[in-house]
């Protein structure tokens, strides 16, 4: 009996250690896939400590067994893991506690970029808003985004750039039309699973669908197709999703590859809104595409009610599995496709309180270190989003470091999920998923070097 019992210890705490050790050898091999040196460099060095200690274990195990220190180092060990991996409540979140506010497109930065100085909708505005005067000259006063003068200035990525936005703009005539006279008589369950299906086929990360609230509509429209027009928008629902952009080049950010691997995921995004868009006409719905450049919504407060994800210290989307390194696409439709019933998840919000590495690294330092705070009865943070875009006058990119060394941008592997899972579970291992991704990884991380591709003389 006391035998059976000294081998039961002895051969959990063989499984504990060799599970560590698997685990690392796995965060090695996808450490090196994923080209970051530093983590693969630390983990080999935990390796070699942890197999050391598991050779010792082997070598004293028959005298270790059956002695109380022994059974009291197990037993901690186990505590330790449970405690660290134990599920807790989430108490903090993005609760609304009133109806939101809801936004003049005009004043948003790109919508003031695009004012002309000199002309009536440039008096106009700054007549109305003195306060953004001096703010606006200093980024009239840099070279500006995709400009040849500007830091990070790359004669072919800018190119691409230009050329995917330029398709993107191409795209703007598409997003409205005639409706078709016939409604579907497929039924709205299985005409949102072929969406649902037909949008993961056209490489989308994500999809859902919400109720369309006034609050998520701008006010006023400020962008040149629409500048000062009343947004009118009766739709019903409004169809999300998202696009991944690519690890490698928004980890080379604020770099030339971030701007044009971001507009390219706008123009893709921008495709499939307008598809589906199109198809629900054609199937005799009202339905309107918003693609970058000619949206009516706010489309991460759309994609927070539709479960895609909470919205983090740098107000982007935080998806669970990719972060804020999305793009989202709406599309706004009269269908009445079938709604599921959201379960909030605030363990992002949570982790987003603790981390604070966007706004460690932030160039511009338009990131807050504050608690969210209630806004308009909604809890977020807030972005200095002058600070933001004169940085992005400068260098001439959208920068994206916030997106590059955010803990939840690595890449979607089973190593990383069960990170994420983990810190969804546990505000205690969330602590030390902090600690472990500045260990590897840095709290600051270097840009990364530019991919071979791109590399062209």
């Amino acid at each position: 009996m006391i035998q059976w019992f000294d081998t039961l210890w002895a051969l959990l705490a063989w499984l504990l250690l060799s599970g560590i050790l698997i685990f690392t050898i796995y965060a090695i091999i996808q450490s090196w896939i994923e080209k970051e040196f530093r983590a693969v460099k630390r983990l080999v060095l935990t390796f070699l400590v942890l197999g050391f200690f598991h050779a010792l274990l082997f070598i004293f195990l028959p005298d270790w067994t059956g002695d109380w220190i022994f059974i009291l180092y197990v037993l901690g060990l186990l505590s330790l893991l449970i405690l660290i991996l134990a599920p807790w409540p989430v108490k903090t979140g993005s609760t609304l506690t009133e109806v939101p506010p809801r936004v003049d497109e005009r004043t948003i930065m790109f919508s003031r970029s695009e004012l002309e100085p000199g002309s009536d909708r440039f008096k106009e505005y700054y007549q109305n808003h003195p306060e953004h005067v001096k703010t606006d000259n200093e980024f009239r006063s840099s070279p500006g985004l995709l400009d040849k003068n500007s830091l990070f200035y790359h004669p072919l990525l800018f190119s691409a750039a230009e050329a995917s936005f330029f398709t993107v703009e191409a795209l703007q005539s598409k997003t409205d039309g005639p409706v078709g006279n016939m409604e579907s008589k497929t039924d709205p369950q299985n005409m949102w699973r072929f969406i649902n299906s037909w949008a993961l086929e056209m490489d989308c990360h994500s999809i859902a669908v919400t109720l369309l609230k006034p609050e998520h509509l701008y006010t006023v429209g400020g962008r040149r197709h629409n500048y000062n027009e009343i947004v009118e928008n009766n739709h019903s629902h409004a169809i999300v999703f998202t696009v991944e952009m690519d690890a490698d080049r928004v980890a080379a950010s604020p770099r030339a590859p971030i701007i044009q691997e971001s507009s390219y995921q706008y123009l893709k995004a921008g495709m499939v809104a307008v598809q589906i868009a199109a198809f629900l006409r054609k199937n005799g719905f009202p339905a309107t595409a918003h693609i970058d450049g000619k949206y009516q919504v706010r489309c991460p407060q759309i994609a927070r009610d539709a479960g895609l994800g909470e919205l983090g210290r740098m107000s982007l989307l935080m998806t669970p599995k990719l972060g804020p390194r999305v793009r989202i696409g709406v599309v706004t439709t009269s269908a009445p496709l079938p709604l599921k019933k959201i379960k909030p998840d605030h363990s992002m919000i949570r982790f987003c309180r603790i981390c604070k590495k966007c706004a460690d690294t932030c160039p511009s330092q338009a990131l807050s270190f504050a608690h969210n705070e209630s806004v308009g009865g909604e809890m977020q943070w807030t972005v200095n989003q002058e600070k933001c875009f004169n940085y992005w006058c400068k260098i001439g990119t959208d920068c994206g470091r916030c997106i590059a060394v955010c803990p939840f941008s690595h890449p979607n592997n089973l190593f990383h999920n069960i990170v994420r899972f983990f810190i969804k579970t546990s505000p205690i291992f969330s602590r030390l998923a902090l600690y472990l991704d500045n260990s590897l990884y840095g709290r600051k991380p270097p840009s990364r070097d530019l991919p071979k591709w791109m590399e062209v003389d």
